[in-house]
């Protein structure tokens, strides 16, 4: 096995690791083999690549590690959803779930050791940033849920831990890598990039032209209501945040989504369906409502009945909403629950 302090040979884009292997005395041809092993058959050693000459496999693992993760504790729940927690070269850890729905799998991946905004419902921010997760670090946690399965997932959601806009330097490359043909191959619009309103990073994304899915976790109709559950550091106005997201939409050909928690007795009344509504249809965006998961805060879900009375005002009042079931509740699915756990 390769020592786990070699740096990820995933870092290399495809010209790099070419000019490795002429260093070394190596066909061209060994790149593009190397490049299936480890992004069609999702190779985590060296070793199984069993095609490259012996003393190839040694030297590189003498330079590189194929894999950045260690599973240390994975999780499966009731309904089939599966959460890893898995540690890092440096020691920190991460949280990565795989999420089967009939012939379809999602797997949702994270950006950041921790989070800088802080939401205050949620548990990956509960003790602040730690560190932005390189590009290897993030497809490996696709990697690691194809090689489970044993076949390509279906979606990959950008919605574990961290702030996805905070770590575009890891996440760009990371993305391009999955949905370029060359690579892991899969659709662009099959990925999905979710943030809490970091304008500076939608307008960016919305530059580059890519057609990955947008979701906002907007959570709250109005500024105030807002500032009670994301701290003012990384909170943008929500005027902002539309403005860029009208933005994405005409740069990129994408409907973006409202990602919406329901928080019993906060954001739950028939006035905050009818203002969602109203922007919602103003974005052209879809809404996916999201009964609040068990977290560090006082907020609870509403009960599901009332959770599908706020999704029909929503409808009635001419917007497009669905209503998320919860996943994983039995195995703590939620973003930082499991890490939080091990750390206690």
């Amino acid at each position: 096995m390769e020592s786990a302090f070699n740096p990820s040979i995933k870092q290399l884009s495809f010209t790099e690791l070419e000019a490795f292997l002429r260093q070394q005395r190596e066909g061209g041809f060994r790149a593009r083999q190397i490049w299936h092993w480890l992004y069609e058959k999702w190779a985590c050693d060296f070793e199984e690549m069993r095609n490259l000459p012996a003393a190839l496999r040694q030297v590189l693992q003498e330079h590189f590690s194929a894999f950045s993760l260690k599973p240390i504790d994975r999780q499966k729940a009731t309904d089939g959803t599966l959460k890893w927690l898995c540690q890092l070269s440096d020691g920190l850890s991460l949280e990565t779930v795989l999420i089967p729905s009939g012939r379809r799998n999602t797997v949702c991946i994270s950006t950041q050791v921790g989070c800088q905004v802080r939401c205050v419902f949620c548990a990956s921010g509960k003790k602040g940033l730690k560190r932005n997760l390189l590009s290897s670090e993030i497809v490996d946690q696709v990697l690691l849920a194809c090689r489970h399965l044993q076949e390509k997932v279906s979606n990959v959601v950008v919605m574990g831990m961290g702030e996805p806009l905070h770590n575009l330097e890891n996440l760009l490359p990371a993305l391009e890598l999955l949905s370029s043909a060359e690579a892991f191959g899969l659709g662009a619009r099959s990925i999905t990039i979710s943030t809490s309103g970091i304008v500076p990073g939608i307008r960016s994304l919305a530059e580059l032209e890519r057609p990955w899915n947008l979701a906002i976790s907007l959570h709250a109709c109005s500024d105030q209501q807002r500032s009670q559950i994301i701290p003012d550091a990384y909170r943008y106005p929500i005027k902002e945040i539309l403005v860029a997201c009208q933005y994405h939409r005409e740069r990129c050909k994408r409907m973006p989504t409202l990602e919406y928690a329901l928080l019993q007795g906060f954001n739950d009344s028939d006035q905050d369906a009818a203002r969602l509504a109203k922007i919602a249809k103003r974005l052209h965006a879809k809404i996916n409502l999201i009964p609040c998961n068990p977290g560090p805060s006082k907020y609870q879900a509403p009960a599901i009945k009332h959770c599908q009375h706020f999704q029909e005002l929503l409808e009635q009042a001419g917007a497009k909403a669905t209503l998320r079931s919860r996943r994983g509740d039995s195995i703590m699915a939620a973003c930082g629950q499991l890490q939080e756990r091990h750390q206690e």
